[in-house]
């Protein structure tokens, strides 16, 4: 492997991992080729995000980045400058680095979306945890609260009620003093 195929296969992965990408957030190219070739029974949901490389199956992926690049081709082809000796090497390079980088980027953006997913569940599950915390301690506080409430309100019933008789006077009540 040279250094131009090298450079090819670089740029390639960069290059499928930003086709993925920019496919991902709108497929307005493949909604028209989809309007204009199919009948109106047969398009695309609103709501659906396939495209050319999104949500797609190996075979058409590779076809369609086949026939990009063969359009490619035809244009450095006709370039005064570019030799067509080992043109096939870069070719393939491009085709594998493409291939690469939209499986790449398929995966990052599904490990996103998915750790996404599982942080908002977390960060639910402990916003949940910390409001039962803090009702279970307001209900301790209030609880404690009313306890000594109840114990003060008993002992300030006693007192004022029945105000106790020195012995001498119990022992006049009944009738031993006089």
């Amino acid at each position: 492997m040279n250094i131009l195929e090298f450079i090819v296969f670089a740029a390639s992965v960069v290059f499928g991992i930003s086709i993925y990408w920019l496919e991902s957030k709108n497929n307005k190219l493949y909604r028209f080729f989809n309007r204009l070739f199919n009948s109106k029974e047969l398009q695309l949901p609103a709501n659906s995000k396939k495209g050319f490389i999104v949500e797609q199956s190996f075979m058409p992926r590779f076809i369609y980045i086949n026939i990009f690049l063969l359009l490619v081709l035809v244009v450095v082809l006709f370039l005064p400058f570019v030799q067509s000796i080992g043109i096939q090497y870069q070719y393939v390079s491009a085709l594998i680095g493409i291939m690469i980088g939209i499986y790449l980027a398929n995966f990052m953006i599904s490990v996103k979306d998915k750790s996404e997913e599982i942080i908002d569940k977390v960060v639910d599950t402990g916003k949940e945890i910390i409001d039962d915390i803090k009702e279970k301690g307001q209900e301790a506080a209030e609880s404690f609260s009313n306890d000594k409430k109840t114990d003060t309100k008993e002992e300030t019933t006693k007192e004022p009620e029945a105000p106790k008789k020195s012995a001498r006077e119990r022992l006049k009540d009944k009738g031993l003093l006089k």
